[in-house]
């Protein structure tokens, strides 16, 4: 069993049995040799002459193909199958090799069974030796057979025969595996389709559910978004106003406290006032008392000056009368500066 390429999606089984191919129906089948096979195509070895198919040309081939079991042995699987030449590769002047695609794929994967490399070709040429030695055997009864003549024609007819319908029995057990295949595939292509349905009504409600979520989520966020913006608006204007309310106690502060310094300085000037007024109507009393005491010394003075001198009252009426009017004038003269001096608003008391 050969490694594929690269390029290929399916590995191939590499081993070298005869295949038999006609370009039509009517034709006479024509025999190659397999290179390796896959469940949508093969690759056979075929002379280069005139008889080999040219690219994109439909054939009908006839080939077996091995069915590992779990066992040291296998099963050989006969395919009748039609295909289209994809690509001719000349490898010698006298030797092709045909690509071939088929039209139905075989219901197995003939390059990945469950074997590895080795034992598969061990097996294969196990199996290779039990034919040749078979055929070893066979060859003196096979040169009898020939020198028999129409005995041995008419076994190798009976023996085509039975291959023949070995075949076909073989092609109607495959084509009713294909059947079952086909309807197994149908039905499962079903079972896919509804639950892909299901899938994707599933998927569409949960796309509906994460989009109706992801808007009340984008609502949600722009609300709070703006609730986050007004609250930081409040609360700058709560700063603002506690700073306002702070610079403003803060003035009343002053101002209570200046206040309150003027209102201490008027009372201190209020009791210097009092005090001073109290003074200065003391000094005023004082002064009053002395004033009236020098008025009632004056005015005593001048009576008992003016006492001798009644007698000459008739005589010098003229006298008496300037007499009289120079002590008025005095009295007159003493009482304006007592009442200049009460009445002195620039005096302070």
């Amino acid at each position: 069993m050969g490694k594929a390429r690269e390029q290929r999606t399916e590995k191939r089984l590499r081993y070298r049995w005869h295949a038999r191919f006609a370009l039509n129906p009517k034709q006479k089948s024509l025999s190659g040799q397999m290179v390796d096979v896959s469940s949508k195509g093969m690759a056979l070895l075929y002379h280069n002459d005139e008889n080999c198919p040219g690219s994109n040309q439909s054939i009908t081939t006839n080939f077996g193909v091995p069915h590992f079991d779990s066992g040291d042995s296998f099963d050989t699987v006969f395919f009748n199958r039609i295909g289209r030449v994809c690509r001719v590769d000349n490898l010698t002047s006298k030797v092709n090799r045909i690509a071939i695609q088929f039209a139905e794929p075989l219901f197995f994967k003939p390059g990945e069974q469950e074997i590895n490399d080795s034992d598969a070709k061990q097996r294969l040429a196990a199996k290779a030796q039990l034919i040749v030695s078979a055929k070893e055997k066979e060859g003196p009864e096979t040169h009898t057979k020939v020198k028999q003549g129409n005995k041995s024609k008419s076994n190798t007819e009976e023996n085509s025969r039975l291959y023949s319908e070995a075949l076909a029995r073989a092609e109607e057990r495959i084509r009713s595996y294909a059947e079952a295949k086909a309807r197994t595939e149908e039905k499962l292509k079903a079972e896919i389709e509804a639950r892909h349905t299901s899938e994707t009504k599933f998927l569409s409600e949960a796309e509906e559910k994460i989009r109706s979520y992801a808007e009340a989520k984008a609502r949600a966020e722009e609300m709070a978004k703006a609730e986050t913006k007004a609250r930081a608006k409040a609360e700058a204007k709560a700063k603002t106003e506690t700073k306002l309310r702070a610079k403003a106690e803060k003035k009343a502060r002053v101002e209570a406290e200046k206040r309150a310094k003027m209102d201490a300085e008027l009372r201190e000037k209020a009791e210097l006032y009092t005090e001073q007024l109290a003074k200065a109507k003391a000094e005023a009393a004082r002064e009053i008392a002395c004033i009236k005491a020098e008025t009632g010394e004056t005015i005593a003075k001048i009576k008992a000056e003016c006492k001798p001198k009644a007698h000459k009252k008739k005589s010098t009426p003229e006298k008496k009368t300037g007499k009289k009017a120079t002590k008025k004038s005095d009295d007159g003269i003493l009482m304006d500066k007592v009442d200049k001096f009460i009445t002195d608003r620039n005096r302070i008391f």
